[in-house]
Protein backbone atom coordinates (compact mmCIF):
# COMPACT_ATOMS: atom_id res chain seq x y z
CA UNK A 1 0.00 0.00 0.00
CA UNK A 2 1.23 3.37 -0.67
CA UNK A 3 0.09 6.63 0.71
CA UNK A 4 -3.02 8.16 -1.30
CA UNK A 5 -3.63 11.77 -2.50
CA UNK A 6 -6.81 11.02 -2.58
CA UNK A 7 -9.24 13.66 -0.50
CA UNK A 8 -11.62 11.77 1.90
CA UNK A 9 -14.25 13.64 0.57
CA UNK A 10 -13.89 11.88 -3.05
CA UNK A 11 -13.78 8.09 -1.23
CA UNK A 12 -16.82 6.21 -1.51
CA UNK A 13 -18.79 5.57 1.65
CA UNK A 14 -20.45 1.77 1.48
CA UNK A 15 -21.25 -1.49 3.73
CA UNK A 16 -18.66 -3.85 4.43
CA UNK A 17 -18.65 -6.70 2.31
CA UNK A 18 -18.07 -10.20 2.92
CA UNK A 19 -15.16 -10.00 0.88
CA UNK A 20 -13.70 -7.09 2.75
CA UNK A 21 -13.50 -9.07 5.67
CA UNK A 22 -9.64 -10.11 6.24
CA UNK A 23 -8.73 -6.18 5.05
CA UNK A 24 -10.80 -5.23 8.08
CA UNK A 25 -9.61 -7.45 10.62
CA UNK A 26 -5.75 -6.56 9.12
CA UNK A 27 -7.04 -3.21 9.69
CA UNK A 28 -8.17 -3.98 13.22
CA UNK A 29 -5.01 -5.16 14.25
CA UNK A 30 -3.08 -1.88 13.45
CA UNK A 31 -4.35 -0.59 16.13
CA UNK A 32 -5.08 -2.48 19.21
CA UNK A 33 -3.71 0.33 21.02
CA UNK A 34 -7.31 2.00 20.77
CA UNK A 35 -9.28 -0.96 20.18
CA UNK A 36 -9.66 -4.83 20.85
CA UNK A 37 -8.68 -7.33 18.72
CA UNK A 38 -10.63 -9.12 16.39
CA UNK A 39 -10.78 -12.30 13.89
CA UNK A 40 -12.59 -12.99 11.15
CA UNK A 41 -15.43 -14.90 12.76
CA UNK A 42 -15.99 -12.27 15.87
CA UNK A 43 -15.86 -9.44 13.02
CA UNK A 44 -18.76 -11.33 10.85
CA UNK A 45 -20.61 -11.75 13.83
CA UNK A 46 -20.31 -7.81 14.85
CA UNK A 47 -21.12 -6.68 11.39
CA UNK A 48 -24.22 -9.03 11.06
CA UNK A 49 -25.46 -7.56 14.34
CA UNK A 50 -24.11 -3.66 13.58
CA UNK A 51 -26.84 -1.30 12.91
CA UNK A 52 -23.83 0.09 10.15
CA UNK A 53 -20.94 -1.08 9.66
CA UNK A 54 -19.19 1.05 6.76
CA UNK A 55 -15.40 1.48 4.93
CA UNK A 56 -14.30 4.21 3.00
CA UNK A 57 -13.00 2.49 -0.67
CA UNK A 58 -10.28 4.53 -2.33
CA UNK A 59 -10.73 3.21 -5.35
CA UNK A 60 -10.53 -0.13 -4.32
CA UNK A 61 -8.53 0.10 -1.03
CA UNK A 62 -9.64 -0.08 1.76
CA UNK A 63 -8.90 3.76 3.96
CA UNK A 64 -10.80 2.87 7.23
CA UNK A 65 -14.09 1.42 8.36
CA UNK A 66 -17.05 2.06 10.95
CA UNK A 67 -19.26 -0.14 13.06
CA UNK A 68 -21.79 0.81 15.41
CA UNK A 69 -24.25 -1.12 16.95
CA UNK A 70 -28.03 -0.16 17.92
CA UNK A 71 -29.54 0.21 21.33
CA UNK A 72 -30.75 -3.20 22.66
CA UNK A 73 -28.13 -5.55 20.70
CA UNK A 74 -27.11 -8.76 21.93
CA UNK A 75 -23.31 -7.23 22.33
CA UNK A 76 -20.82 -9.24 24.98
CA UNK A 77 -19.22 -5.70 26.03
CA UNK A 78 -18.52 -3.54 29.61
CA UNK A 79 -18.64 -0.76 27.55
CA UNK A 80 -21.94 -1.26 25.93
CA UNK A 81 -23.43 -2.37 28.94
CA UNK A 82 -22.57 0.97 30.83
CA UNK A 83 -23.66 2.88 27.94
CA UNK A 84 -27.12 0.20 27.95
CA UNK A 85 -27.84 1.44 31.48
CA UNK A 86 -27.85 4.82 31.55
CA UNK A 87 -28.92 5.58 27.75
CA UNK A 88 -32.62 5.12 25.82
CA UNK A 89 -32.08 5.96 22.49
CA UNK A 90 -28.17 5.63 20.95
CA UNK A 91 -26.05 4.41 18.75
CA UNK A 92 -22.82 2.64 20.13
CA UNK A 93 -19.89 3.12 18.24
CA UNK A 94 -18.06 0.12 19.03
CA UNK A 95 -15.16 0.89 16.63
CA UNK A 96 -13.53 2.67 13.88
CA UNK A 97 -10.02 2.35 12.54
CA UNK A 98 -8.27 4.39 9.70
CA UNK A 99 -5.63 1.98 7.65
CA UNK A 100 -1.93 3.36 8.13
CA UNK A 101 -1.52 4.33 5.01
CA UNK A 102 -4.57 6.87 5.36
CA UNK A 103 -4.06 8.26 8.45
CA UNK A 104 -4.19 12.10 9.45
CA UNK A 105 -6.21 13.07 5.46
CA UNK A 106 -9.91 13.20 6.98
CA UNK A 107 -10.77 9.35 6.82
CA UNK A 108 -12.10 9.79 10.36
CA UNK A 109 -13.92 12.81 9.87
CA UNK A 110 -15.74 11.16 6.86
CA UNK A 111 -16.89 8.05 8.55
CA UNK A 112 -18.14 10.08 11.07
CA UNK A 113 -19.87 12.17 9.41
CA UNK A 114 -21.73 9.32 8.24
CA UNK A 115 -22.74 7.93 11.52
CA UNK A 116 -23.60 11.44 13.41
CA UNK A 117 -27.34 11.39 12.57
CA UNK A 118 -30.24 12.27 14.59
CA UNK A 119 -29.48 9.76 18.01
CA UNK A 120 -26.81 10.65 20.17
CA UNK A 121 -23.74 8.48 19.76
CA UNK A 122 -21.94 6.73 22.50
CA UNK A 123 -18.57 5.62 22.61
CA UNK A 124 -15.29 5.14 24.75
CA UNK A 125 -12.00 6.12 24.39
CA UNK A 126 -9.00 4.45 26.80
CA UNK A 127 -7.40 7.80 28.71
CA UNK A 128 -3.95 7.66 27.57
CA UNK A 129 -4.95 8.41 24.20
CA UNK A 130 -4.61 11.63 24.23
CA UNK A 131 -4.67 11.70 20.10
CA UNK A 132 -8.18 10.44 20.32
CA UNK A 133 -9.09 12.29 23.60
CA UNK A 134 -8.55 15.24 21.77
CA UNK A 135 -9.82 14.44 18.52
CA UNK A 136 -13.44 13.49 20.51
CA UNK A 137 -13.78 16.95 22.45
CA UNK A 138 -13.55 18.35 19.09
CA UNK A 139 -16.02 16.80 17.35
CA UNK A 140 -18.41 17.60 19.91
CA UNK A 141 -17.96 14.77 22.24
CA UNK A 142 -18.59 14.84 26.11
CA UNK A 143 -17.23 12.79 28.27
CA UNK A 144 -19.90 11.15 30.68
CA UNK A 145 -18.18 8.76 33.16
CA UNK A 146 -15.27 6.40 33.49
CA UNK A 147 -15.19 2.73 33.47
CA UNK A 148 -12.33 0.08 34.69
CA UNK A 149 -11.92 -2.12 32.10
CA UNK A 150 -9.45 -4.97 32.39
CA UNK A 151 -6.79 -2.20 34.06
CA UNK A 152 -7.54 0.40 31.58
CA UNK A 153 -9.50 3.10 32.63
CA UNK A 154 -12.03 4.20 29.55
CA UNK A 155 -13.35 7.63 29.33
CA UNK A 156 -17.07 7.56 28.17
CA UNK A 157 -18.39 10.48 25.37
CA UNK A 158 -21.66 10.86 24.34
CA UNK A 159 -22.26 13.08 21.18
CA UNK A 160 -25.97 14.92 21.10
CA UNK A 161 -26.98 15.18 17.69
CA UNK A 162 -27.10 18.90 17.65
CA UNK A 163 -23.11 19.07 18.41
CA UNK A 164 -20.87 20.68 16.62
Amino acid sequence: MTETTTPADQMTVRDIRPSDLDTVVEINQTALEGVGPLDREDLALLVKQADQALVLDDDGDIAGFVITLPTGATYDSSRYDWFEKRLDDYVYLDRIVVSEDHRRQGVASRLYEEIEGDKPVALEVYDHNEGSLAFHRGRGFEPVGELEHNGTTNVMFVRQPDAA
